[in-house]
């Protein structure tokens, strides 16, 4: 006989929810992670909105001011839409070179001919007591110098990007003040929603009481509604004023505002980082010429150049020896070798570095001294050195001087003196054209020519020669460029 096993279900499993999560409980959780993601982004765009709004407008109640930043002529340290914090310059204080400071522009050196507040650095102090101003991407100097009276304010917080509604409402620029303004009411609706609890309905609290009557919760549901109505007014208030306030906040505007030569990143990128002046393997030439090296030695008075003599591409060097009978060059001779091919392209890309620097003063033809550090431009186009030229550095012995014209004459007998730690290595002179020395002259400084240069060739005597500390460099860009032409100087390279 067979037997028939009957399978039963188990009384425990009847009636029993089953643990399988539904679909319906799943999408619930992910929702749930999303609300949360979604406020607390919502939540850190509120605070940080705050909080720099907070920084841009906190310093007006301790005498400051505070100023929206209009154009980008100080970029990258400074864009448009920042808002910087400003102190006011006591009498006592001197006037920061170097620093940031926001200045009245006159109406008559503004192209619209309108007065307006500029924010740019100021460079140099000049020696009738004003001052050169330049914005950080700017390959020019304000052309308007600067006195100590129209100095408004001296920059001292920056806070990026805060001031960028107020600058659209300003400039007429709806669609992204639109888009600000959306995403900013969304992130408070989205914190509201997420963060500030909502009442919670207890089931119990609608039973009847234990004697079967109703049970009354009206005092119950309002005071749990006052703490959430409290919460939710008080970010609702707090992120309409700072939306209002970001928006209307009486704060000036400053132009930062471009010069005629600024026009790409690159040249931002070089006001912010300017090129490193080296002379590479130039360094050891005390004179290096593209086309001829040639020296006029009469009467048996030799020259003394205590360096290296080269040219590239050309390959004539006439009077210079390191060897033989009357030797008087003590470094090499090197006439269209690589080695001087190597030398002159060093040369060409300490001539670019030179020429990228900002210049911070122009100058009238005679360079009067004493000069302090900077980079001067001719406002003739000429330089002439005078009698008596003196260079002072004020104790920094890294101090930089740079001069830039299209001729430089040294006059006969001139001599440049270097005072307060400055050191001849620093001195540079970048000639677009031609460079001549006078007799007797007594000179500081890498000369660099596009086109010649010629050194004594009228004196007489032994005496009067070029006594030189620093090197002689043609680059032959302009005609006729490329020769160097010396008369019994004495060249000694300066001390690194």
């Amino acid at each position: 006989m067979s037997s028939r096993t009957i399978l039963q279900p188990s009384p425990t499993a009847v009636g029993e929810a089953t643990t399988v999560p539904s679909p319906t409980g799943v999408g619930l959780a992910l929702w749930g992670w999303v609300r949360l993601l979604t406020g607390t982004a919502a939540q850190i765009y509120l605070v940080m909105l705050a909080a720099l709004a907070a920084i841009a407008l906190v310093p007006s109640l301790f005498g400051w001011h505070s100023t929206i930043i209009e154009t980008g002529s100080m970029e990258p340290h400074i864009a448009p839409g920042d808002v910087v914090a400003l102190s006011t310059l006591p009498a006592e204080q001197p006037v920061p070179i170097g620093g940031v400071v926001q200045f009245t522009s006159p109406a008559q050196a503004q192209p619209d001919g309108a007065e307006r507040l500029i924010l740019h650095r100021i460079v140099t102090a000049n020696d009738d007591e004003t001052y050169t101003t330049a914005g950080d991407a700017n390959a020019d100097v304000d052309s308007t110098p600067l006195v100590r009276e129209q100095i408004t304010g001296q920059a001292r917080i920056l806070v990026p990007f805060i001031g960028l509604p107020a600058l659209w409402l300003g400039t007429g620029q709806h669609l992204p003040l639109g888009a600000w303004a959306v995403a900013t009411v969304a992130a408070l609706l989205a914190t509201l929603a997420v963060f500030v609890p909502h009442r919670r309905h207890d089931a119990s609290s609608e039973d009847a009481h234990d004697d079967g009557t109703p049970q009354d919760d009206t005092s119950h549901d309002d005071t749990q509604e006052l703490p959430v109505l409290a919460r939710r007014g008080a970010l609702a208030v707090t992120g309409t004023v700072v939306l209002a306030g970001l928006v209307a906040a009486p704060v000036p505007s400053s132009t930062a505002a471009f010069s005629a030569r600024t026009s790409t990143r690159a040249s931002w990128a070089v006001a912010a980082a300017p090129q490193p002046l080296t002379l590479g393997r130039a360094g050891p030439y005390g004179v290096l010429a593209a086309s001829s090296a040639i020296d006029h030695t009469p009467g048996g008075h030799d020259s003394t150049v205590r360096a290296s003599v080269g040219t590239h591409p050309g390959t004539n060097i006439v009077g210079l020896h390191h060897s033989g009978a009357r030797p008087n060059v003590t470094g090499a001779v090197e006439a269209g070798t690589p080695a001087a091919a190597a030398a002159m392209a060093d040369a060409r890309a300490l001539e670019r570095a030179l020429s990228a620097r900002p210049a911070t003063t122009s100058r009238p033809t005679t360079l009067a001294g004493p000069i302090t550090p900077g980079v001067y431009t001719s406002t003739t186009g000429a330089f002439s050195i005078p009698t008596t030229l003196t260079l002072d550095a004020r104790g920094d012995p890294s101090a930089v001087f740079i001069f830039r014209a299209a001729t430089l004459t040294a006059a006969t007998n001139s001599q440049i003196h270097l005072v307060g730690a400055a050191r001849a290595a620093n001195v540079y002179w970048v000639v677009t054209g031609n460079i001549t020395f006078g007799a007797n002259t007594t000179s500081r400084g890498t000369f660099i020519a596009g086109g010649a240069i010629a050194a004594n060739l009228n004196s007489g005597g032994p005496t009067q020669r070029l006594v030189l500390e620093g090197r002689l460099i043609s680059l032959g860009t302009a005609y006729p460029g490329g020769v160097i032409e010396l008369n019994r100087p004495t060249i000694t390279l300066p001390t690194a």
